[in-house]
């Protein structure tokens, strides 16, 4: 089967076309042909086929796409990864494939045979690739990628004519080049050296004229230095000029190769071949390869290197950088590995520059990061430099022109929320590395089921980093794997080289690496860096700016010097926001240099005070029009908020910890993080420390999450402290608030008489305010005590009241509430379709406020009013609407009654053993939250169904079934529940 993107987008199978009409099934086979045989991540797939603005299905979309290409193209054509797909084909398979062999096959001597060779592969180009998807961006940035790798190969064809003797021949063809390129120098220069040689030495003149003048009016730039030395030739008319063949160059002795690699190379494939392929096909002059200290920069480029002879025949000339900390002495280092000879009556840059000019040489300079002054010498050397390419490594860009940045990432790291099994963990590159290099610490050792968890969490403790995982292996000398792990708090001190061990100075301790880069900085740079250090799990903007304190420098600007020193990293955008972090092995360091510093505690109340203000602004908005963004804002930050909290409760700071626990207490609650919630706030209301009013507040907030864990005698103990100093203090909203949790609690006690009574001194204190709001959840819950205790007419009544209360009043919220529970009346009335009508209209509201939690209430709702009224579509199709938004907003407390919709629905289809394992999963979810107890629902018992299920399935396989259920996650729940809502009725 044959691939071809030089063009229209083509698959040809012995000789036929292979049909792919679909346009975005195209558009995924495009992305995968041009990175063939490599995984490309599904969510780089969707952000480019919908233009980073996908709809909710996506994922699945996607899949269907791929399962359309595999039945066109073969089932073994397209392979599923952990987190992408690769379409896997044979280089010769794919055109692009092939252009770039011969692209690098081209680089020979012989202008006839390089000529012919590159002829060739241009040969292969139909049209314009990826015409059909102009009007997307991805294929506009890729179009433009191998429109330049076109033009690259074609003026490089030019050449080897030129050298051959085919000026008149070429006329033509590069006047109507530079027609359609008129920015393209050395396409310019062509032309003026084919003039020339056909005794049109006045054309030649003009068109440099012409080249001048399209410079300066488009760029405001003179021509670059290799036009304006070619004009002068033209001038003087210069012998050199009139040679076909290239000269030979100068008398030189080869420099010497690349240094000894004294240990094997491990993982990096993709990384290595990426690389090559990036120098081969000359995109860039300069390739600088960045990352953050102990990230592999130096052995990723010598082994790199060590591929591309054929590429470079000059040679490829490796530069040590580390020892100097002069700028002014790069060139010379430079000279000396090239084996230059300075001569008195010559600038040493135009001897350099002279070289390799005439030479086709790759320069490894390796650890530039101290010398960054120099930069502007490389580029002056590198843009007259004809084929001479650089590969450098350096933690911060050199920032010039020809530069183009690669990160090299820390090695690949096994995926801890699966079992470590050996055979899996071989694969993995990190792991790899670590048995490598601990094998020749101690030959006996090996990858074993005692070992393999610690060595797998070792791996990504040390955050996949080769100097942190080499300097660990070193240690198993003297320590097994689990004992290195256990150690690994003071990995700064543990992880030392031992001796002989051949490595740099700045390598033989992990600390002496980051050290390196960290002296680098400037004196305000550094302090940022560690106040930063205090983050867990990443920051924003504000965040950075909120614990800088009184730094002398614009944060923004520190951040990006830190970004390109490779000390911070960027993490994935949030609502548009930049957010940054840093490897655990960078921040163990900031906080280590923050302790040095003496006001760590400063820093932490920075800190906390950053997410002390996020937490009280998120509190009200939780029930706002943005729920849903500002859960996933508080999931992001969590790392932040336990680590604020935790610092609250250790320094004496309770103040600022009780008011973020109190202000988290709805998130803890929507995210079934109920029992961590409770926990922050006695560690804090332990202390006796804070203001009366704070700790009142934050007592009523551990009652409310108690309720919803099934704590009732805690919640009457925290009521009791907390109502009378409210009442003290007037906040009659707590007041009532605490009533009606007093409420709820009587009520699940069985105790309808003292829960009315509790309903009804809140309604006295919402009359005695004047509060309409609390006099309608007042009358909403005297109504739920009515329904409870089966007074199905007086609980309508005073549900009726709440509801009048909040269209008066215009709170569509309240309105939303209150129809949904005037819905649960009419089921256990059994009047279905009047409940179904409340049900749609309370769900009309909450998608009006863009509220997941209301929403899905009144989904489940109306999911059960269809199971009622025997519409098994509309239950399922209600159920998928529900499940996927379950599935993104990740409302856990929400989940049980969904469960047992999608087991009575797996009952209807007789799919009995998936109907008692989502009965156990709903089981085990409302055992975990108290779940359904406050729903006005009437929710159906399940036992009689349950019942029959185990005498349906017997008393083996129902048990089997069950203990599967109950062990489910919330993903695993949805996505079994969901493959019963999809399955063919």
């Amino acid at each position: 089967m044959e691939f071809r993107v030089l063009g229209p987008i083509e698959v040809i199978d012995e000789g036929r076309v292979v049909p792919l009409n679909a346009a975005k099934p195209r558009a995924v086979l495009a992305m995968l042909l041009l990175r063939a045989n490599e995984f490309v991540p599904s969510d780089r797939l969707i952000d480019d086929l919908w233009d980073a603005a996908p709809p909710a299905t996506a994922p699945k979309i996607l899949q269907k796409y791929v399962s359309q290409l595999r039945k066109a193209l073969g089932h073994e054509a397209i392979e599923t990864g952990p987190a992408g797909y690769r379409l896997r084909l044979d280089p010769e398979g794919l055109d692009l494939l092939r252009f770039r062999r011969l692209a690098a096959d081209g680089n020979g001597s012989e202008p006839e045979q390089v000529a012919s060779t590159l002829r060739e592969a241009l040969a292969l180009w139909r049209g314009e690739p990826l015409a059909e998807f102009s009007s997307q961006q991805w294929a506009r940035a890729e179009t433009v990628r191998l429109d330049d790798l076109r033009l690259d190969v074609l003026e490089r064809r030019i050449d080897a004519d030129l050298a051959a003797g085919r000026d008149r021949e070429l006329i033509d063809e590069l006047e109507r080049l530079v027609a359609a390129h008129p920015l393209r120098e050395r396409a310019r220069g062509q032309l003026m050296l084919a003039l020339y040689r056909c005794d049109r030495q006045g054309d030649a003149l003009a068109a440099y004229r012409t080249a001048r003048e399209t410079s300066v009016r488009s760029l405001g730039l003179e021509p670059g230095p290799s036009l304006r030395d070619l004009e002068r030739a033209i001038l003087h008319q210069d012998p050199s000029l009139d040679c076909t063949t290239p000269r030979a160059p100068a008398h030189h002795a080869r420099p010497p190769g690349l240094p000894t690699r004294p240990t094997s190379f491990i993982g990096r494939a993709h990384e290595m071949g990426d690389v090559r392929e990036r120098l081969r096909a000359g995109d860039a002059r300069c390739l600088t390869l960045t990352g953050p200290p102990g990230t592999g920069k130096t052995r990723l480029a010598l082994e790199a290197a060590a591929g591309l002879d054929e590429t470079f025949p000059d040679g490829v000339v490796f530069v040590e950088l580390a020892p100097l900390r002069e700028p002014g002495l790069v060139l010379a280092t430079i000279a000396r590995a090239l084996g230059v000879r300075e001569d008195p009556e010559r600038q040493l840059a135009e001897i350099v520059a002279s070289v390799l000019r005439d030479r086709r040489h790759l320069l490894v300079l390796d650890n530039f990061e101290q010398l960054l002054a120099a930069a502007p010498l490389l580029s002056a050397l590198l843009a007259d430099a004809g084929a001479t390419r650089a590969l450098v490594t350096s933690r911060a860009p050199l920032d010039i022109p020809e530069e183009r940045i690669y990160a090299v990432p820390p090695l690949a790291l096994p995926d801890m929320s699966r079992p470590s099994h050996v055979a899996a963990l071989n694969e993995i590159e990190a792991v790899q590395l670590f048995v490598d290099r601990a094998q020749q610490a101690r030959p006996d050792f090996a990858l074993s089921d005692e070992n393999v968890a610690a060595i797998a969490e070792l791996c990504v403790r040390l955050d996949g980093l080769p100097l942190a995982l080499e300097l660990a292996a070193a240690r198993v000398k003297l320590l097994t794997p689990s004992a290195i792990l256990a150690r690994l708090d003071g990995r700064l001190r543990l992880l030392k080289a031992v001796p002989g061990a051949g490595l740099p100075e700045r390598h033989r301790t992990l600390r002496a690496a980051v050290d390196w880069s960290y002296e680098l900085l400037p004196t305000d740079e550094q302090a940022l860096f560690t106040s930063l250090g205090v983050f867990v799990g990443g920051f924003s903007l504000e965040g950075a700016a909120g614990v800088a304190g009184d730094l002398d420098m614009d944060v923004d600007d520190g951040l990006e010097s830190l970004l390109n020193s490779s000390l911070l990293r960027v993490e994935p955008m949030f609502g548009g926001e930049p957010r940054f972090g840093m490897l655990e092995t960078m921040r163990e360091y900031a906080l280590e240099r923050l302790a040095e510093r003496g006001d760590d505690d400063a820093v932490r109340r920075r800190h906390a005070n950053v997410f002390l203000r996020l937490a009280e602004q998120a509190e009200p908005a939780l029930l706002g029009p943005e729920q849903l963004r500002w859960l996933q804002q508080l999931d992001r930050e969590r790392g932040n908020l336990r680590s604020a909290l935790s610092w609250s409760a250790e320094s004496g700071e309770a103040e600022i910890g009780l008011r973020i626990a109190a202000a988290l207490w709805r998130f803890w609650q929507m995210r079934a993080a109920d029992a961590e919630g409770r926990d922050h706030l006695e560690r804090l209301l332990a202390s006796e420390a804070g203001s009366r009013s704070s700790r009142a507040l934050g007592q009523s907030r551990a009652a409310s999450l108690a309720l919803y864990q099934g704590d009732f005698g805690a919640v009457r103990r925290y009521i009791d402290a907390s109502l009378p100093v409210h009442r003290e203090l007037g906040d009659d909203w707590n007041v009532s608030s605490g009533l009606q949790l007093l409420t709820m609690t009587f009520l699940a006690e069985g105790d309808a008489d003292r829960a009315f009574a509790a309903a009804e001194e809140a309604l006295d204190v919402a009359r005695r305010t004047k509060s309409a709001t609390i006099e309608a959840y007042a009358l909403a819950n005297m109504g739920i005590v009515r329904a409870v205790q089966g007074q199905l007419d007086v609980a309508q009544h005073l549900i009726e009241q709440s509801l009048r209360s909040g269209r008066e009043s215009g709170n569509l919220r309240s309105v939303a509430n209150w129809t949904k529970a005037l819905g649960g009346v009419a089921v256990m009335q059994t009047d279905y379709p009047r409940a179904g009508a409340l049900f749609e209209e309370s769900l009309a509201i909450y998608r009006t406020l863009d509220d997941p939690w209301g929403t899905l209430g009144s989904l489940t709702g109306l999911s059960l009013v269809a199971l009622e009224r025997h519409d098994d579509g509309t239950a399922r199709h209600l159920l998928v609407e529900t499940l996927e938004l379950l599935r993104k907003s990740g409302h856990h407390f929400r989940v049980a009654n969904s469960l047992e919709i999608a087991a009575r629905l797996a009952t209807v289809q007789a799919r009995h053993g998936s109907a008692a394992r989502m009965y156990a999963a709903a089981n085990g979810f409302r055992g975990s939250m108290a779940v359904g107890m406050f729903e006005c629902e009437a929710w159906p018992d399940p036992a009689p169904t349950i019942a029959e299920l185990r005498s349906v399935l017997g008393e083996c396989e129902f048990a089997a079934a069950w203990a599967e259920g109950m062990t489910m996650t919330f993903d695993e729940s949805i996505a079994h529940a969901l493959e019963i809502a999809t399955a063919p009725p």
